[in-house]
């Protein structure tokens, strides 16, 4: 296993699934507008939800792996094959991403299997709750290691139901939700691209606080 994540992590072999974050960026048109992908559902608290695939030109679908918008991720064509072929991933997990010719030239990772609430077992309290919709934002308050870097719990009933590609159940204060991978999907993913980095979730007997 590469070595950058054990320097941040000394207890790493036993994390039990990991958030995901990528780390190169990938950029979209120099006219694409956040209305062109995201409309406002609710006016008092400013929920938004995607209704239109992004946009963007095949220069910027170099790498395997990327940053989106704001928290949203992405991969390759060729990755996002070899994932279906070898993981519990399906087409339904992806969306595509066509430049102005209408051809796909990346996807957009969207995890249609949803996690069993995380906030009691990692005390995640309610940032806000809006009194119009419903809609309830949670403060992901990080456990820190020694070095100073996050880490958030699992209970055994949330790992035997995940799936290699989820996203949770709660909503974060950018309304965005946490991507998290089984742990045998991180482990090919860290071989393959060693300068991502991702965040454990460890079960609490593993990791005492």
């Amino acid at each position: 296993m590469p070595k950058m994540m054990h320097k941040l992590y000394d207890d790493l072999d036993k994390a039990k699934a990991f958030a995901l974050s990528f780390t190169n960026f990938a950029y979209f048109y120099d006219d694409w507008e956040n209305s062109d992908t995201y409309e406002t559902v609710c006016e008092h608290c400013h929920k938004e939800i995607q209704y239109a695939d992004y946009r963007m030109p095949r220069s910027s679908a170099k790498k395997d792996t990327s940053i989106l918008h704001s928290l949203e991720f992405g991969v390759s064509p060729a990755l996002r094959e070899e994932l279906i072929a070898n993981f519990d991933v399906t087409e339904a997990d992806f969306r595509p991403i066509r430049n102005k010719k209408d051809e796909i030239v990346y996807y957009q990772i969207d995890p249609q299997h949803k996690l069993l609430p995380l906030h009691e077992v990692n005390e995640w309290p309610i940032l806000s709750q809006c009194t119009h919709c419903g809609n309830i934002r949670y403060d992901d308050i990080p456990k820190r290691n020694e070095n100073k870097e996050d880490y958030h719990y699992i209970t055994p009933e949330i790992l035997a139901d995940m799936h290699d590609l989820n996203v949770s159940f709660e909503h974060m204060h950018r309304d965005y939700p946490l991507f998290v991978i089984s742990r045998r999907l991180y482990d090919f993913l860290i071989e393959r691209y060693p300068r991502t980095h991702y965040f454990p979730f460890y079960l609490k007997e593993d990791k005492p606080r």
